[in-house]
């Protein structure tokens, strides 16, 4: 453990411990010491772990120190998700907004700033009140048209409360702007400041709209804001009614004074350093990349093995796809020979849509954030375990299979991102012999990149393994497998 990864520790501690996080659930855990019954025939129980973590307050902090890390904070009205946010923002960021909006005079007020670089989502909102106003002045004075940016795009936070409110024009120029750096204001490209942007949104009212899936693929990880447990109400906000007792300014500027905690900008380069640093588990990639294999694979999106997956399932989905084989191999009544992965070993029947590329890339990283953050060289199964729910919980369409025998899942979808994780997992530790030739023909590939004799018959081998796997994972290693045979080809004829 290292300084760093100490400071964040210690904010973690002063917000949670002065209740400024109104959510004090720990829901992620680590090392479970005993399950509790909650009632006489034990289907409810509350887990005591040695190791916890309230799930918005942590993932907020490790946005927070990520590169341009986005989070959406759902939940009711006046659950806490907007001060939530803002709280973590003036306790990681807030040395970095002084530098960027402070004048030096010492009396820099870090909620201002915050509220500042705020967009609050409502239908009329326009782009001059989001990005950025033409200098009207030197338009007139001189012909020159410059475009002054909106401190939401200058500061290194950024939030916009309420997003679902905003018109698709509206967060499209958001997706640009987290997905690329940037957003155009007529003719002018406008880059945003790096930093962490952090979304809230109330769940769907007459005012509101559903985000659209590519707007959604671009946030790293969603937390739910639940309801308030009335037992921590007089810990909320630090125990006080400061509409009663005082500034919000004042009480935010003495908890920071008190913890003595400032993240500078060196200070974040190097929590990106050691953050990359960190490996990632072979034995933990396994178990992912068979996740995102079988979630993803469709064997009737396509009669070719490398088009199998629900990328190409363009115009008809799951349950109805699935449902065209449900007839027992009948001539004329559907896919000729039935589908056996509709079943329940495997999970790709359970999701209309697939894991994108770039969702892949945010369990890996902030697993090996989370590694960082507890003190670890190496990522492993439990922090991929612990991060693939929520990355993934409000990007993946559910069908109706999926909550089929727990109805509690058409609510909670992190317990089902969860149950599925568990499910595909448990299925690769049964057929783990089948993959584990995976790990030979990597090494045999290895050896041939360094002009070391390797025999392809092993690959071939391997390839011929797969036929035990029932399961559709299988479709990407037999990809993957054919493009190790073809590179050790190529090595040989050279």
């Amino acid at each position: 453990m290292n300084e760093l990864n100490r400071k964040l520790q210690r904010i973690y501690a002063a917000i949670e411990d002065s209740g400024l996080y109104i959510n004090l659930n720990h829901d992620i855990r680590f090392r479970e010491q005993r399950e509790v019954p909650l009632n006489l025939n034990e289907t409810e129980s509350i887990v005591l772990a040695e190791e916890s973590y309230n799930s918005p307050l942590l993932l907020a902090l490790l946005t927070s120190v990520l590169r341009n890390g986005t989070m959406i904070l759902y939940g009711s009205p006046g659950s806490g998700k907007t001060t939530s946010a803002e709280f973590v923002g003036a306790f990681v960021h807030g040395a970095l907004l002084e530098e960027t909006f402070g004048d030096g005079e010492g009396d820099f007020k870090v909620m201002e700033a915050i509220h500042e670089a705020t967009i609050h989502g409502h239908h009329e909102l326009t782009e001059e009140k989001m990005i950025g106003r033409p200098h009207l002045g030197k338009l007139m004075r001189d012909g020159e048209e410059e475009i002054i940016p909106r401190k939401f795009m200058l500061s290194p936070f950024r939030m916009v409360d309420e997003v679902n409110r905003l018109t698709p024009g509206r967060t499209n120029n958001l997706l640009e702007m987290m997905d690329r750096g940037f957003s155009v204001y007529g003719d002018s490209k406008i880059y945003a400041a790096e930093g962490a942007t952090f979304l809230t949104a109330n769940f769907r009212d007459v005012a509101s709209s559903d985000l659209t899936p590519p707007f959604l693929d671009r946030i790293d990880v969603g937390v739910f804001a639940p309801t308030l447990n009335p037992y921590f109400l007089e810990m909320a906000q630090g125990g006080e009614d400061r509409k009663l007792t005082g500034n919000e300014e004042t009480y935010v500027a003495h908890l920071r004074d008190e913890i003595g905690v400032e993240i500078t900008a060196a200070d974040f380069e190097a929590i990106r350093e050691s953050i990359a640093a960190v490996e990632l588990e072979p034995g933990a990639l396994y178990i992912l990349y068979n996740f995102i294999s079988e979630l993803n694979g469709c064997t009737l999106a396509s009669p070719d093995i490398e088009r199998k997956n629900k990328g190409f399932a363009w115009f008809v989905k799951p349950p109805i796809l699935c449902s065209q084989v449900d007839d027992g191999g009948a001539a004329g009544g559907g896919h000729l020979g039935g589908c056996h992965y509709h079943n329940t070993e495997n999970i790709c029947f359970k999701t209309e849509n697939e894991v994108s590329v770039r969702a892949g890339k945010t369990i890996e990283r902030y697993a090996k954030a989370l590694a960082w953050y507890r003190g670890r060289d190496k990522a492993g199964l439990e922090e991929v375990e612990a991060v693939v729910p929520y990355v993934l919980w409000f990007k993946l369409i559910p069908t109706d299979r999926a909550w089929s025998e727990r109805p509690e899942f058409m609510n909670d979808r992190i317990a089902l991102v969860k149950d599925l994780f568990a499910t595909s997992r448990n299925h690769y530790l049964k057929s783990r012999r089948m993959i584990k030739t995976l790990d030979g023909v990597l090494e045999l590939y290895e050896h041939a990149v360094r002009g070391e004799a390797v025999d392809a018959g092993l690959i071939l081998e391997a390839l011929e393994s797969l036929k035990s796997y029932d399961s559709p994972a299988k479709y990407p290693i037999a990809t993957m497998l054919r493009q190790v045979y073809r590179e050790i080809a190529r090595e040989k004829r050279r």
